[in-house]
């Protein structure tokens, strides 16, 4: 009997290193992960702000100014370009081909009172006094 106890408790012990070693690598993997995305953060983090000191030196106003001159044909704003309200002509109309094209297929029978624009029109008051009255 002394014997089965003794070979549970070299078998337990066993287990119990090789379970041990296990953990203990394990661990060191893990800490080696660690490490090494410390060193690529590290590395991004760098890269980060070695890509912002470009981006600073790229739209330095100095550089931008330099640049718009070489590239760019265009001159200064001068006063007589500027126009007023009074001399913006109006927006033209739409030419709506679809809608006229239905319009003179459908002016024989109108099928509703909206057959001319597709819409219902609703109407609507243009001052506050022929507008709906609050009584209750």
């Amino acid at each position: 009997m002394p014997r089965i106890f003794h070979l549970i408790a070299v078998f337990v012990l066993v287990g119990s290193a090789v379970y041990l070693y296990r953990v203990k690598y394990e661990t060191i993997y893990l800490s080696e992960q660690v490490a090494k995305l410390k060193r690529d953060i590290a590395r991004e983090k760098d890269a980060i702000s070695t890509l912002h000191a470009e981006w600073q030196q790229l739209n330095s106003p100095e550089r931008l100014q330099k640049l718009a001159h070489a590239n760019s044909q265009l001159t200064t704003l001068r006063v007589h370009q500027i126009a007023g309200w009074a001399e913006i002509p109006d927006r033209s109309t739409t030419v709506d081909m679809i809608g006229d094209k239905l319009l003179s297929l459908g002016e024989d029978h109108p099928s509703s009172p909206s057959a001319h624009s597709g819409h219902a029109r609703v109407k609507v008051p243009s001052t506050a006094s022929e507008g709906p009255s609050n009584e209750n």
